[in-house]
């Protein structure tokens, strides 16, 4: 039997919870056996009603494939040799990953992102990471808790003010949102300062600045991250040095907010920055494709 609340509004607020909790509708509903007393399209009107925005992507493959490619990169691993030694759990075809590889050496994104560089109030050279605790994947090489600034998939018929704030609501907020109470950071139209191409993903990376009774770590939560932290833009030589502790693109999101700051204190910001992350610079060098 599981064990739910009994009043209705208890009720809603735990299955908001879970929702956070396993990432879909379906998986909540596939971890209690369908034995909630809710069906699929009340559920999800549960949810909307709570504003919350669901997620947005096909989260699972794509992190597959990022892991991957990031492993080829790394280790130059013969692309036949280490798909052939892929566990039984690894889902993406190689043709799916020769069709990443492609775009990637076009140029060409089809997929949309929002990353957010957040720093604390009085400080902007102080941005937030934390522990991506989402997709453990030790057998394509990216450890449990690699370290990430929050960032997830948007829908490309997103208004901006959606995406953002299901990034806020999954990966810094999520307490907040169950209780309905998630801080107005995001302002009115928010514009990117950058676009960082990852893979065949285009993110548009926006910069929010958290209100000073956020500006603890201890006010933060999600299902996501973990362990969040304010590092300092200054440090991040040192940072480079522990590239392999962080997850593909991040510290590129990091160099690049600190060069816009730069522009921004010269009043040379004119239009997003359009960078490309360091796994596609090296994928789209032909003699780096190591298919042998």
């Amino acid at each position: 039997m599981v064990a739910y609340p009994r009043s209705e509004k208890e009720f809603k607020k735990w299955l908001i919870e879970e929702y956070f909790v396993n990432g879909s509708v379906d998986g909540v509903l596939r971890k209690y056996r369908w034995e909630i007393p809710i069906s699929y399209a009340s559920y999800q009107r549960v949810l909307d009603q709570a504003g919350i925005l669901k997620g947005a992507g096909p989260n699972s493959k794509l992190t597959e494939i990022l892991s991957f490619l990031t492993r080829l990169m790394e280790e130059k691993i013969p692309f036949e040799y280490l798909y052939k030694n892929m566990p039984p759990s690894f889902k993406a075809s190689a043709a799916t990953i020769y069709r990443v590889l492609s775009y990637i050496k076009e140029g060409v994104t089809r997929r949309l992102a929002t990353g957010l560089i957040i720093t604390p109030s009085g400080n902007q050279k102080k941005i937030l990471i934390g522990e991506d605790i989402s997709t453990p994947r030790l057998e394509l090489g990216k450890p449990f808790g690699a370290l990430s600034i929050p960032m997830g998939f948007s829908r490309k018929s997103d208004p901006r003010e959606d995406a953002i704030l299901r990034v806020l609501q999954q990966e810094v907020f999520t307490r907040q949102a169950v209780l309905g109470k998630v801080p107005d950071v995001i302002g009115v139209r928010p514009k990117p300062f950058m676009f960082l191409d990852i893979a065949d993903v285009r993110v548009e990376i926006f910069h929010l600045v958290l209100p000073r009774k956020y500006s603890s770590t201890k006010n933060l939560f999600s299902y996501k991250l973990k362990n969040y932290d304010f590092v300092s833009i200054n440090d991040l030589g040192e940072l480079e040095k522990r590239k392999e502790a962080f997850r593909v693109g991040v510290l590129e999101a990091i160099s690049g907010y600190k060069k816009y700051l730069s522009l921004r204190n010269r009043n040379l910001v004119f239009n997003p920055l359009q960078l490309k992350s360091q796994l596609n610079y090296f994928l789209r060098q032909e003699d780096n494709y190591p298919f042998g």
